[in-house]
């Protein structure tokens, strides 16, 4: 069916339906209507009779024939009368005593079972003058050929002469007006309906005209004649549909173009990472990373150093898309230019970020971990600008990385002057390590809550054994899991590196590797970017007290360490950043053995403690002090150490120091 013929039968049908249901509610109406002013009518020739019988006792107190003869010359409808029934005692109980065919018969018997509710009716009253009620009845006999229709009947006792007055119509005889009423609408319906047929026809014929323009267009668009055009001169809804149609054939030109260069860039940046893992005795090497969009800012690379050396990067760029890529591919090209001229890990982020800093725009940033696998000596150096750590797991125990405690760790990028620190640690057989970006553990399920880094170590320790090939997207599917969905709001890349066997003995001088999965003295860093929204602060409460489990917090501490980086967090967001979601909050939660610290970087101007007033508690429950003002003055009570400062280029950053001892 075409879509014409859909309108011309919907428009048709709506027709109809309208005039169905204003008929249908006119008829009903009016039948009530009918039915009402006919019971009324039946109970006026009944209170007329009384009437009678009245005047007629007066003068004589007995039943004139003249009486009898006004009584039968009543008509109600079509084949309505009123009928006069004896009431007295014995034989002449329930005699018709006036009747159009039946005077003198007994109808108090079964056959007439409504005259005998009747009577009984009225003797149940004690007989009572003018006791009257209404009784409609199916037509039992064959009088007038009616068998069987239904009949409407009032009654009314007249107790001088025990008679019982019986106005009865038939029901169909009422109601023949309303009936004609709907036959009559019937009628008008089909008419309508015609009329509309013709009307609705002639009008979407000329509708039309421009869409069948519209269907050729769209063939010649799919040939790909995307410079086609129509021109429709109407203002109406057909005119406006043309005029769409025409600016989505040059958007479409425009989105083409840019589809062809976001394929342009996707290739490019995929030649940029690292098509296979190197093939190295006793390793074996995974990777993926998937971008959020079409291009991402996540990378990762492998760098073939003198020797036997093999260099390590993961990296994040703060931000995703088409400005992502752009620095992400400069990020990498530093990387690898440092790694060419420099021998240790710290010496060639210093470089990179030297180099970074001049190129990149403000307020972006590269955060980098960099690793180089001695295979000689079997050792992993590595130092870290702002990366999440990656996690070691060994026999059975997953942690994180020892952090630095004497360098920066500042993302590249930010600072011009920066000094890494290169750490350290000795591998052994079957240790499993996992280089990863905050895409992971950032990833949200319905209720806003982290994947975050216990899940992410839950996840390591559960699939540790299985294929290492696999290993990462079981990772990822652990994650998807959690989060109830497939699309990932952030950059996502993961690295997994297995040692099978060593090429050389450990050295005993090396550092203890068991400080890297002993997560209850250093269990890292966590690092979280923010938007600026409240309800966002929850993510950061959740990770601090997470890592304060950890390090073996009591729960009274770890309530307290929530409350004040809840506050903090939303000062940040509040005041800070003024609520811009385009800003973003950034916190770094770090620990040592004697402490755990948390900073939260914003955008504010700052503000120096000593300037703010201890909040008067009788003023603010009388009303007469803002209520709001106690963030600041109740997180220096939660925390051991609060300290406020301005830094260039990184805004205000808060940091909060909670002791262990």
């Amino acid at each position: 069916m075409t879509l014409r013929a859909k309108l011309i039968l919907m428009a048709l049908l709506e027709i109809i339906l309208t005039v169905s249901i204003v008929g249908a509610v006119i008829y009903r109406e009016s039948r009530k209507e009918i039915e009402t002013l006919a019971r009324d009518l039946i109970r006026a020739r009944t209170e007329f009779a009384y009437a009678l019988c009245e005047r007629y006792d007066e003068p004589d107190h007995q039943a004139t024939a003249e009486l009898k003869d006004e009584i039968r010359k009543v008509r109600i409808a079509a084949d309505g009368y009123i009928a006069v029934i004896q009431n007295a005692p014995a034989e002449q109980k329930g005699v018709l005593v006036i009747h159009p065919i039946d005077e003198g018969r007994n109808i108090n018997t079964p056959e007439f079972p409504h005259i005998q509710e009747i009577i009984q009716s009225i003797d149940a009253a004690g007989q009572s003058d003018r006791y009257a009620g209404y009784k409609d009845f199916i037509q039992t006999t064959e009088a007038r050929g009616r068998q069987g229709e239904k009949k409407i009947g009032y009654y009314m006792y007249y107790k001088p002469w025990d008679w019982i007055l019986l106005s009865t119509a038939y029901e169909s005889d009422i109601f023949g007006r309303a009936d004609a009423v709907k036959g009559r609408t019937i009628i008008a319906i089909a008419f309508i309906g015609l009329a509309a047929i013709f009307l609705v026809t002639l009008s979407i014929r000329k509708m039309f005209g421009p869409l069948r323009q519209l269907t050729e267009l769209t063939h010649k668009v799919a040939e790909g004649n995307l410079d086609a055009s129509i021109v429709v001169e109407s203002k109406d809804e057909i005119g406006a549909l043309a005029r769409s149609f025409n600016f989505m054939l040059r958007s479409l030109k425009q989105n083409l173009r840019i589809s062809q260069e976001f394929d342009i860039a996707r290739r490019m940046q995929s030649e940029m990472l690292p098509k296979t893992a190197p093939q190295i005795p006793g390793l074996r090497i995974e990777a993926c990373s998937l971008p959020a969009t079409e291009v991402g800012g996540d990378f990762y690379d492998f760098l073939p150093l003198d020797g036997n050396r093999l260099g390590i990067v993961i990296g994040d760029v703060s931000g995703k898309g088409v400005s992502g890529a752009m620095v992400m591919t400069g990020a990498l090209s530093a990387i690898r230019f440092a790694a060419e001229e420099n021998q240790t890990t710290n010496e060639i982020l210093q470089r990179s970020n030297r180099r970074l800093v001049n190129d990149i725009q403000v307020n972006m940033f590269v955060a980098v971990f960099c690793g180089i696998l001695d295979l000689e000596k079997n050792v992993l150096y590595y130092s870290n600008a702002g990366q999440t750590m990656p996690m070691l797991c060994r026999q059975g125990r997953v942690g994180f990385l020892p952090q630095s405690e004497n360098g920066d760790r500042f993302p590249l990028g930010i600072r011009p002057q920066v000094k890494f620190e290169q750490m350290q640690i000795a591998l052994q057989p079957d240790d499993l390590l996992v280089f990863y970006t905050d895409g992971i553990v950032d990833m949200v399920n319905g209720a806003v809550e982290p994947f975050g880094f216990e899940r992410l170590q839950e996840s390591i320790k559960k699939h540790a054994n299985s294929s290492l090939h696999d290993l990462p997207q079981r990772l990822i599917a652990d994650a998807e899991a959690y989060t109830g969905v497939k699309d990932h709001i952030d950059d996502l890349t993961l690295m997994v590196v297995k040692v099978d066997e060593l090429n050389a003995p450990l050295k005993s001088e090396s550092m203890v590797s068991d400080k890297a999965v002993q997560d209850d003295e250093t269990p890292g860093e966590v690092r979280l970017s923010l938007p600026s929204c409240l309800g966002y602060e929850r993510m950061a409460m959740d990770a601090a007290a997470a890592m304060a489990r950890m390090m073996g917090f009591s729960a009274e501490r770890i309530e307290d360490l929530r409350t004040a980086v809840s506050e903090t967090c939303i000062n940040a967001i509040e005041h800070g950043n003024k609520l811009n979601a385009a800003s973003r909050v950034d916190v770094l939660i770090r620990s040592n053995p004697q402490a755990l610290t948390v900073q939260v970087f914003d955008n504010g101007p700052g503000f120096a403690s000593a300037t703010q007033a201890v909040p008067q508690l009788e003023k603010k429950i009388r009303g007469e002090d803002d209520p709001r003002g106690w963030g600041l003055f109740l997180v220096e009570k939660l925390v051991d150490q609060v300290e406020f400062k301005t830094m260039p280029k990184l805004g205000h950053v808060t940091t909060l120091m909670m002791k262990l001892a």
